[in-house]
């Protein structure tokens, strides 16, 4: 089954220019180009009095704060909440799709996607998302770790998701500051608890009442992995990002955002036909001899472990080799 245009709304959130280009313009004539006839919303914190773009709604978030790391990184989960949120109260048509300004569609394969909906657990429908760093814990352990690229479904269930409010310090900070330790720990030197992903996901899961929290970004534990496995399950349909006719930027598909580490639909597939207890277990002993004994192996662990170790020696050095790195590997924002 698949929807009309005119039945759909595109949020497009994010900054208008990257490295000199108008990447927001661009991302709104690919909607133009192949979804004709959709309501158009540019939802950002950037000034958008300057920018005419015929028949596209903009709002500009003013009020959102951000949170700085002591690596030296920006954290800008309550911008995304909040430009996410202002698109989509002025989302007028029954679906929504949710992009970002540094994405192109390419085709208009989404709508197929769209308009045969599944009842779901914490939603009136499935919501579809793009696997892209949508993690696999057997690779990368990150639970409650939802992708955010691409999000689309019914324009209510959306909201839903993404109507948690900003977020606090105290939610998102380590109690006592940067976690130290690298065993298990995949994310290198950081004072956050959270990524931005888990954030978003696990204040939506306990607003609608569910009890389930993270110590830190790494945090596994067997009964939280089961929860993941079925929050993902029963709530949203999860789509190969190459089969969405949508072009994420160049940089998320270089060695840093760990492209490999997703989790695929096949793999999702499997999961859906043996969740029982055995199988269950099967995969959690992957998850923790991954995190504890094959991470000797694995790049993002040793890139890890380097920041923690640069980190507490030589901030100065750490921030010019992590550059460095985020150069050779293409993962450097233009």
């Amino acid at each position: 089954m698949s929807i009309a245009c005119s039945r759909l709304s595109v949020v497009i959130q994010g900054p208008l220019t990257e490295g000199g280009q108008a990447i927001a313009e661009r991302a709104v004539q690919s909607v133009r180009q192949y979804l004709p006839g959709a309501q158009i919303i540019l939802s950002t914190t950037d000034d958008c009095a300057q920018l005419t773009l015929e028949g596209v709604q903009c709002v500009t978030e003013r009020a959102a704060r951000h949170f700085d790391d002591a690596n030296g990184n920006t954290n800008n989960v309550n911008k995304l909440v909040a430009t996410v949120n202002n698109g989509l109260t002025l989302a007028e048509r029954e679906y929504t799709l949710k992009l970002r300004t540094d994405h192109v569609l390419c085709s208009d394969a989404v709508l197929a996607l769209m308009g045969n909906e599944q009842p779901a657990q914490l939603l009136e429908a499935k919501l579809g998302v793009s696997n892209l760093f949508l993690r696999n814990p057997a690779r990368l352990c990150y639970l409650f770790h939802l992708s955010d690229t691409v999000q689309f479904g019914r324009t209510e269930d959306l909201r839903k998701l993404w109507n948690i409010g900003p977020l606090t310090a105290d939610f998102l900070y380590l109690a006592n500051g940067p976690r130290i330790n690298p065993l298990g720990t995949f994310q290198g030197y950081t004072a956050f608890r959270l990524l931005p992903e888990q954030a978003i996901f696990l204040r939506f899961v306990q607003a609608c009442g569910l009890k389930l929290d993270l110590e830190h970004i790494s945090h596994t534990r067997f009964d939280l992995f089961c929860a993941w496995e079925d929050l993902l399950l029963d709530n949203f349909d999860v789509h190969d990002w190459q089969r969405l006719g949508i072009v994420p930027p160049a940089r998320f598909l270089s060695a840093p955002y760990a492209p490999g580490s997703i989790m695929t639909t096949d793999e999702l597939r499997v999961m859906r036909a043996r969740r029982g207890k055995a199988h269950r277990v099967r995969r959690y002993l992957h998850v923790l001899l991954n995190k504890y004994a094959f991470c000797w192996l694995r790049r993002r662990w040793l890139v890890s472990v380097a920041s923690l170790l640069l980190f507490s020696f030589s901030p100065n050095l750490a921030l010019a080799a992590r550059d460095a790195y985020r150069r050779l590997t293409g993962a450097q924002r233009s």
